[in-house]
């Protein structure tokens, strides 16, 4: 008996919530250019690699910044990305990368094509209410991979990023994070 009672509550309490809504993107207020600097922050070994190396590498970064830019755009309505990185394992070239992107379903959105010297062979784009995020995978000439994650979380000012590189081994993940001041 008391657990119809129970039952009874919970399922009144269900009819009796709000209807879920979907989170509003405030897209229109992120476009513009960034700019900023970033510098390392640490590496994480990733130790779920079975088997595990024999020695890892330990890896404190120079911790000298460098110049991070970024552009959030819309191209005939639809999302598209240009970054800018002077340092680190993920530099761009001089000109930086655009990546275009689809439609964003239910936050996300997949790579479209790109304009850059190094093209990602995939990519997405997340975003958040106040937050987007690029995953690349890249290859290198050796047929070995990486893969870039960028995030930047919108202040009044500009956004503060944070840049993820997982190595080609998959055993390791090194992180830069800085922030941006909104130029135009």
């Amino acid at each position: 008996m008391i657990r119809r009672r129970h039952a009874l509550a919970a399922c009144g309490l269900l009819l009796a919530a709000p209807g879920a809504h979907a989170q509003q993107v405030r897209w229109a207020d992120w476009l513009g250019t960034y700019s900023g600097t970033a510098r390392f922050y640490r590496a994480l070994p990733l130790e779920d690699i079975v088997p595990p190396p024999p020695s890892p590498r330990e890896e404190f970064g120079g911790g000298t910044p460098f110049a991070v830019e970024f552009a959030v755009r819309s191209v005939d309505d639809r999302p598209a990305i240009w970054l800018r990185i002077d340092g680190g394992p993920m530099q761009t070239d001089e000109v930086g990368e655009t990546m275009f992107f689809g439609p964003v379903t239910d936050g996300v959105a997949l790579l479209h094509s790109a304009d850059a010297r190094a093209m990602p062979r995939s990519a997405s784009l997340t975003v958040r209410p106040n937050q987007l995020g690029t995953s690349a995978l890249f290859t290198h000439a050796d047929g070995s991979f990486w893969r870039r994650y960028f995030t930047a979380t919108f202040t009044p000012a500009g956004a503060d990023v944070i840049l993820w590189v997982f190595d080609a081994t998959g055993t390791r993940a090194r992180t830069w994070r800085g922030s941006t001041v909104r130029r135009a």
